[in-house]
């Protein structure tokens, strides 16, 4: 990371840490199998074809359970658009959205906040803090993310996984634990 960027990461997340002071939700652990409502935040660029169709089955799998699901496809091009749009809820971020320190929007973030979801996982390990701060600042009772130093104020479940894990081990490693919250 060089100087800029490094700087840019400072000032966003001090920038968060005052917001969340006055934003706050209440937050809980909720267990897998009593959630009514999943929330996953992507960024599409960083996965492969593969990793987004073992994504798409694994939203299939918990729309089977019962489960209501949605996703928050946050994509750094600017030509982008959406791809699970029309397959279940979802928020599209793109650096539209986005100002200079990868903050969304608030427009945005009240729209995430709207689908009131029991539990977010972000599933985004770029180095940049969009997933991060829409994970921090959401309404959902439990936040899920990998471990990260500093990262703390950002959810309520920490997985400790190397950065370069494929999807599935974070979504196996996600249902493991999260099944055992409330236990």
């Amino acid at each position: 990371m060089n100087w800029l960027q490094s700087l840019r990461h400072r000032y966003s997340v001090r920038t968060f840490q005052q917001r969340a002071k006055r934003v706050s939700f209440p937050h809980q652990f909720v267990d897998l199998e009593k959630a009514a409502s999943v929330g996953f935040i992507v960024n599409i660029d960083q996965f492969s074809a593969d990793d987004l169709v073992y994504f798409t089955k694994y939203i299939t799998h918990l729309e089977n359970k019962g489960k209501s699901v949605a996703v928050v496809e946050i994509t750094y091009n600017r030509k982008s658009l959406p791809m699970f749009k029309d397959s279940v809820q979802s928020v599209f971020i793109n650096p539209a959205q986005l100002n200079w320190l990868f903050i969304p929007s608030v427009k945005r973030l009240q729209e995430l906040n709207g689908l009131g979801l029991d539990i977010l996982v972000n599933l985004d390990t770029s180095e940049k803090m969009a997933s991060r701060y829409v994970c921090g600042l959401s309404s959902a009772k439990t936040r899920v993310g990998l471990y990260e130093e500093d990262s703390e104020a950002f959810y309520e479940l920490m997985l400790q996984l190397p950065p370069e894990t494929r999807l599935s081990k974070i979504l196996e490693t996600f249902e493991f634990y999260s099944k055992m919250l409330e236990k």
